[in-house]
């Protein structure tokens, strides 16, 4: 199934996350944001479908059996995650409590307080390990992709949300934190994990053993990653590469303009995308100058948890001819976040623009569809530049991660195709 959320379990409900725990106290009017939309069209001159709302309200406090134990801020909360939900803007519209805006805005600055996985969310509504942090707590205790977390400190997660299970990792840095999951083969296991700062380095690169190809792994569009791009191709082009596989595999997305920086350093010139207004009014994106590796054969890879800006940059490449895509349809989050601060400092993100690619096909909801279409086998774990660097050229051509072997043939291919006269 396509991810109903993707959290930054350090936890951190992250920019791709759809999730949020809703509320609002005051009407939108009085909200702040970098936008402002005053309020138009058969929402501003219904007040019978705004009275149904203080209806059910009464009607609740009125018969519900433990009336008295009711917590009105959470009824309203949740009032507002439904809101955001029925939008239908899966993994982009949502609402933020004020504490899930600071953690979100922590993540996004590179670092944060947890245990350092990323999850989704299983058919079966449980929360699933998508990716561990290198370095951090969780792949210490032997946390692995696919892997389901069934208990928190002996809680179960059946039927709680991924922003409750969220809640009850996350803790200050030193505490400890007691994750019970089950693996791919059944077994269950409970392992104790101390919280910590755990650093997000956004590129991590390796040359792979006996080739010229460079593996490089974005983890999110964080801010400086851009930086860290241009740093990691240079640094690969001194070592002898001379084509790139650039993963961006669980990548669940950022800053926009850090997606324009790292798709520019692969792009002469063009477009990088299009946004589209309500009104169908776009506006364009360009290449930025002066790429580093503009020359460089390269091969993109994705999966079904590659979301918003990891979509754009395989849009663009793609739509430029200068890329294959390799792997699964993206996740398909397309559109462009507003905030809108509420009274209490929670907020709402709403999707105000949608992105297109530079040939103006459609990211929300549709995704960006390989060029090579390929599956990971079931419980084979993606390799990362870590993991590769250790490897032998023997091991290498066995390796079970079939995306990436199918990557570092098709990018082979293109550089000998570049070579030729």
């Amino acid at each position: 199934m396509l991810i109903g959320a993707i959290v930054g379990l350090a936890l951190v409900v992250t920019f791709s996350a759809g999730i949020g725990v809703g509320r609002l106290v005051t009407p939108l009017g009085a909200a702040t944001g970098t936008t402002s939309n005053p309020a138009s069209g058969p929402a501003a001159s219904a007040p019978t479908e705004f009275g149904l709302i203080k209806e059910a309200w009464d009607t609740i406090h009125q018969q519900y059996v433990a009336r008295d134990e009711l917590d009105d801020k959470e009824l309203i909360y949740g009032a507002i995650e439904g809101m955001t939900e029925a939008v239908g803007d899966t993994g982009h519209t949502d609402f933020m409590t004020a504490e899930e805006r600071e953690e979100r805005n922590d993540a996004l600055s590179g670092s944060y307080v947890g245990i350092g996985v990323r999850i989704n969310e299983t058919d079966e509504g449980l929360p699933q390990v998508t990716s561990v942090f290198p370095g951090s707590p969780a792949e210490a205790a032997g946390l692995k992709p696919d892997d389901v977390i069934v208990a928190v400190d002996g809680r179960t997660t059946v039927e709680h949300s991924i922003d409750e299970v969220a809640g009850w990792v996350r803790g200050e840095a030193g505490t400890t934190v007691e994750v019970t999951i089950r693996r791919t083969d059944g077994s269950e296991k409970t392992v104790s994990i101390v919280r910590a700062d755990v650093p997000i380095e956004p590129v991590t690169w390796a040359l792979v053993p006996g080739s010229r190809t460079a593996l490089i792994r974005l983890e999110q569009f964080s801010a400086g990653a851009a930086d860290d791009m241009v740093k990691a191709l240079k640094d690969a082009r001194a070592a002898g590469a001379d084509r790139i596989v650039l993963d961006l595999r669980g990548n669940p997305g950022g800053y926009v303009n850090e997606a324009v920086g790292v798709a520019s350093q692969f792009l002469s010139s063009g477009l990088v995308y299009i946004e589209r207004n309500a009104d169908g009014d776009r506006e364009e994106h360009s290449v930025s100058p002066d790429g580093v590796a503009t020359d460089l054969p390269i091969v993109v890879v994705v999966d079904g948890t590659t979301a918003s800006s990891s979509e754009i940059v395989s849009g663009a490449l793609q739509d430029a001819g200068r890329a294959q895509v390799v792997g699964e349809t993206t996740f398909g989050t397309g559109t462009v976040l507003g905030e809108y601060t509420l009274s209490d400092g929670s907020a709402l993100r709403i999707g105000t623009v949608e992105w297109l690619t530079p040939e103006g096909r459609r990211i929300w909801h549709e995704g960006i569809a390989p060029d090579v279409p390929i599956a990971l086998p079931d419980g084979v774990v993606p390799l990362t530049p870590d993991d590769v660097r250790d490897l032998t050229p023997a091991e290498i051509d066995g390796t079970q991660d079939a995306q990436l072997s199918k990557a570092l043939d098709a990018v082979a291919t293109e550089s000998i195709a570049s070579d030729a006269p």
